[in-house]
């Protein structure tokens, strides 16, 4: 009888199949708890904009401009300015589709717009820190810091194009974690830590590692094969667990950083 009860009691601990489905549900309800009240304000502004009568196209091409303000505090050195104007630019990033899909305005037209903007607004926001090192970075260490500048143009650069390319060959290559919304989340934070140097130490390896791993991808796939794993390639899509994981990780180092990393 003890036997018996034994071998069906529960077990102690849970399978890790259950684990990873626990996460999964946290992961959700944690991303789904911050994303609703964001997207709600999101779209009452966009129904503003729509009353106002403003045109769709108008709201995506403000983006880059609001974008080219990071100049003045890069300037003067003020990171915490520069990282709110980037807010603002973000706003317009995310303004537009929302005014486009509550007017029912979407276009292919509108859609190809955004995406040449977007590449405008990357490069305003780079060449934003260009000043600001320039400026504000004296020494070896602004050397060093314009190396890691110049590492992040050419990941910023190539990895839409790595994949547009990619797509041409193979159905879709969604892969990797370092793409625009977390690179511009990496900056805002960094820069209202005041941690800026920390943002281009993650955005000099993420950018260019998410272009080789996209580069793998297609040449796995166009071999007719699949990658082992879902880890080295980062196949994990947006609220999950490891994608949050990775997100709070990030966010800790640009917080915490200078104390590994000192400010230059």
């Amino acid at each position: 009888m003890r036997e018996m009860s034994e071998a069906t009691a529960p077990p102690l601990h849970p399978p890790p199949t259950r684990l990873r489905e626990r996460l999964r549900r946290a992961a959700v309800a944690l991303s789904l708890g911050v994303a609703n009240p964001l997207s709600s304000a999101r779209d009452g502004i966009a129904r503003g904009i729509i009353r106002a009568g403003i045109p769709v196209n108008a709201v995506t091409l403000a983006g880059p401009l609001a974008a080219s303000l990071v100049f003045l505090p890069a300037h003067f050195g003020a990171q915490v300015l520069a990282g709110a104007v980037l807010i603002v630019a973000g706003a317009f990033d995310v303004l537009d589709g929302a005014v486009a899909r509550i007017s029912s305005r979407v276009t292919p037209f509108g859609g190809y717009l955004d995406s040449v903007v977007d590449r405008y607004t990357d490069f305003a926001v780079l060449f934003g820190l260009l000043v600001y090192i320039e400026r504000h970075w004296a020494g070896p260490l602004r050397v060093l810091y314009l190396a890691l500048w110049g590492l992040c143009v050419v990941g910023t650069s190539t990895t839409a194009y790595v994949r547009a390319r990619a797509e041409t060959v193979i159905t879709s290559c969604k892969i990797g974690f370092m793409e625009r919304p977390e690179r511009t989340v990496t900056l805002i934070i960094g820069l209202l830590s005041g941690n800026l140097h920390i943002s281009l130490w993650i955005l000099a390896v993420m950018t260019n590692l998410i272009s080789i791993q996209r580069i793998l991808y297609t040449r796995l796939q166009v071999a007719g094969r699949e990658p082992r794993g879902r880890l080295w390639l980062w196949t994990y899509p947006r609220i999950t667990a490891p994608h949050l994981a990775l997100c709070a990780a990030f966010i800790l180092s640009l917080v915490l950083g200078h104390h590994v990393i000192p400010r230059p």
